[in-house]
């Protein structure tokens, strides 16, 4: 707990809690903080900065500034540790994230913890994969999805976060690795300390594992040893933690018994010593050249690099990501993946050649003078400090984000059989009295192509095409669309719903935007295209609301096909019409009565306004919207319209059965509206909205299970509806989605509130 930590007011100077591991864990992250809390805290005062330490299962002697601890597996300690943070004065959270440092999958515990906490964060990347597996991709976009600001280490990663997982450069902040500022000593005053006198001394240095290739150095150096036998080469470091414990020290060992074999007793030192500051400034001050022979492409960090630059040093590199970015135009020597010939070559041309040598461990000096820890220091302490006004002006509450639970597609998933989504459930378990509906279908196809189109999970193309194939099933001749279907895949008599052919258009339309480079994507298209003609015999308001989301939806990949732009035209000067003949001033409404899914319609004109930029389809749709807001938000939060008699105009408002839909097209709306204004009360209004699922109602009760990722179908007197069905529980993820999508990328890239005010005028 921060019982060391008392309360006090916001300061100027922030107070920064750092997430991650800790010395004396010996782990190439805890050094990293170390430097920085040690940076931080001769800029802002030595009590600026606490830990919150991610331990191994390992006990350890840590510092008083670590004032909670975390074990690695137990997801507990993180919620614990989110709780005594907000309970804190800390004001900023500067989390560093490596996959492997926290538990869960991909370390996804880590989710967990950013999702309860209530103040802002700043996280720096330590691993960028270029190709995540699906796991790694989601967990990764999560945390910077909660994260106000990241930090990456070299403009490379700047671009697989920008190209691979579609972040806005606004939100990413290029600060360089520290390295110890000093100034440049020639390597023969460290080589006498070392009593290395007249050898040429080639280091790697940092934890050893199969992945630093070191075999491939000792496998080059018996020819660059017969040329140059005064070559000396040190391997300096421990075995990684995470190694040993696995595998002993059996790397090592191997490798010691290749230097016997090769005959290069005389010619190789292993220096078995976990590498601090100290030992690291001896040794590699003692360097003429470094090499990182590592075998992993996409290694986008290196610590070892980057002080090895900071301290002017040459160096050979294999060409991993970072190597390749940090010793372009010739700062450097980069030799292919495992090839010992053709190290061998770079290591004897750097001998042979000392002025070459020399010159690129100058090049080397100059760029490491930007690295030092000084002005790197400054750079953590101005965006922190940034990060923190905004959260005290309310430009940025990290409240409002405290409340995004982690996506679960599993319930939907379960619902989903070969023949498509089943409707309803009691407590969970399916029930069968109950038919297939396209609706769910249509709205499922919303809800994971916008998954997919977040975390690129290949998986949720698999249930795009199963939800597609219902729905091209259900399509009849004259084009409406059946909206029950029996066990059989047959369709029993039933009447034309206006609204399954909305809902089915508009699941369509999502579709050509994920898929649009494979056969279904085709399909989905010429259906929307076959499709657009019938929007004119819409007459429901809702019908039409929906069918404007799939046309929207669709315009974003095609905006230059003029039929689906004139059938969005049609919708919304339909709605407006209705809106002018029913809209009084105090009631600002399309109809005289609302019922559910309320905010499609007021979401109806504002995408007709995204697309076509009609400004009275905006004014229609804000005036529309603050009204259903002032209807149902009552002290404090959303208090829905019930399905049991509804609101008729001049009659009294029902309280129950309240449902998930309204939730769900609230949060959408409120997003919307807030991209086209900037006006930051409707972004209040949609996590408002979205916080009725999580018990933000009037009676103060969860309708999801965080568990099981089900949703309720309704809040009735008694509480939550004891079926968790398939409309419900799409509504709640198609929301969750739009709201992560907002915190990854829509916070970045929004309209400012006076260009819109001035089209309004």
């Amino acid at each position: 707990m921060f019982t060391n930590i008392e309360s006090r007011k916001m300061k100027k100077r922030p107070h920064v809690a750092i997430v991650s591991s800790a010395l004396p864990r010996k782990c190439g992250i805890a050094t990293f903080s170390a430097d920085v809390s040690r940076g931080v805290s001769h800029l802002l005062g030595r009590e600026a900065t606490s830990f919150i330490a991610v331990n191994d299962n390992e006990t350890y002697e840590y510092s008083p500034k670590v004032v909670f601890q975390i074990e690695q597996d137990r997801l507990e300690d993180y919620l614990e540790a989110a709780t005594s943070i907000n309970e804190s004065s800390v004001d900023v959270v500067a989390l560093q994230h490596e996959y492997g440092l926290y538990g869960g999958d991909e370390g996804s515990y880590i989710v967990e913890f950013l999702s309860r906490l209530k103040k802002p964060v700043v996280t720096t990347l330590h691993t960028i994969l270029e190709k995540p597996t699906p796991d790694q991709y989601k967990s990764l976009v999560e945390v910077i999805a909660f994260s106000k600001a990241v930090v990456v280490m070299n403009q490379l990663a700047i671009n697989i976060l920008t190209d691979v997982y579609d972040v806005p450069v606004g939100k990413v902040r290029l600060i360089p690795h520290g390295v110890t500022d000093m100034f440049y000593i020639d390597p023969l005053f460290f080589q006498h300390k070392l009593n290395l006198r007249n050898r040429f001394v080639v280091l790697t240095f940092g934890f050893i594992s199969r992945n630093k290739g070191i075999e491939v150095v000792l496998e080059a150096l018996p020819s660059v040893a017969a040329a140059h036998p005064e070559v000396l080469y040190i391997v300096l470091g421990i075995t990684h933690p995470v190694v040993k414990k696995h595998d002993g020290e059996e790397y090592r060992e191997n490798l010691e018994k290749m230097v016997t074999e090769l005959g290069l007793t005389q010619n190789v030192q292993f220096v078995n010593e976990f590498v601090d500051d100290d030992t690291m400034n001896l040794y590699l001050g003692a360097a003429d050249l470094v090499i990182l022979p590592y075998h992993s492409e996409t290694q986008i960090t290196s610590g070892v690099l980057s002080q090895a630059i900071g301290k002017g040093k040459a160096v050979i590199a294999t060409p991993y990501l970072h190597a390749r970015d940090a010793l372009a135009d010739g700062k450097g020597r980069l030799v292919n993946f495992k090839d010992p010939a053709g190290m061998a070559e770079a290591i004897c041309e750097l001998i042979e050649h000392p002025d070459e040598r020399l010159a690129l461990a100058g090049q080397a000096f100059i760029a490491g003078q930007q690295a030092g820890w000084d002005k790197v220091s400054h750079q953590y302490v101005r965006l922190l400090e940034e990060v923190v006004e905004k959260s005290i002006s309310g430009h940025v509450k990290q409240g409002r984000v405290f409340t995004l639970p982690d996506i679960n597609m599993d319930y939907l998933k379960n619902l989903t059989d070969d023949a498509g989504m089943i409707q309803h459930t009691l407590y969970g378990i399916h029930d069968f009295t109950h038919f297939y509906s396209s609706d769910d279908a249509g709205r499922a196809m919303v809800a994971f192509t916008q998954y997919f189109n977040l975390f690129q999970d290949a998986s949720a193309l698999q249930m795009v095409d199963k939800y597609m194939a219902f729905v091209i099933h259900a399509r009849r001749e004259d084009g409406w669309f059946f909206n029950y279907m029996n066990y059989q895949k047959d369709f029993p008599s039933q009447e034309i719903s206006q609204d399954t052919f909305g809902r089915c258009l508009w699941g369509l339309g999502a579709a050509t935007r994920v898929v649009q480079n494979r056969s279904p994507g085709f399909l989905a298209r010429s259906i929307v295209e076959e499709s657009i003609p019938m929007v004119e015999q819409l007459t429901y308001t809702r019908a039409q609301a929906y069918a404007a989301n799939g046309l929207s939806a669709y315009l974003i990949l095609h905006d230059d096909y003029e039929p689906a732009r004139k059938g969005l035209k049609h919708i919304a000067d339909s709605l407006l019409e209705r809106y002018h003949q029913t809209a009084d001033g105090t009631w600002n409404w399309f109809e005289n009565f609302l019922s559910y899914d309320n905010a499609r319609l007021a979401q109806a004109l504002l995408l007709g306004y995204q697309h076509l930029r009609n400004p009275a389809y905006l004014q229609a749709g804000l005036e529309s919207l603050d009204f259903l807001i002032d209807v149902q938000y009552q002290d404090g939060c959303f208090d829905l319209i019930g399905n049991d008699g509804w609101y008729f105009k001049g009659g009294k408002k029902s309280l129950y059965c309240q449902q998930p839909v309204d939730a769900g097209a609230l949060t959408e709306t409120c997003i919307l509206a807030m991209t086209l204004t900037g006006d930051e009360k409707y972004l209040e209004m949609a996590y408002a909205a979205f916080q009725w699922y999580l018990g933000r109602n009037r009676q103060g009760v969860s309708l999801y299970n965080s568990l099981t990722g089900a949703c309720a179908d309704g809040l009735g007197p008694d509480g939550p509806s004891s079926n968790l069905g398939a409309e419900s529980t799409l509504s709640f993820i198609i929301a969750l989605v739009s709201l992560y999508r907002w915190e990854l990328v829509g916070r970045f890239n929004g309209t400012g509130r006076m260009e819109v005010l001035k089209k309004l005028d």
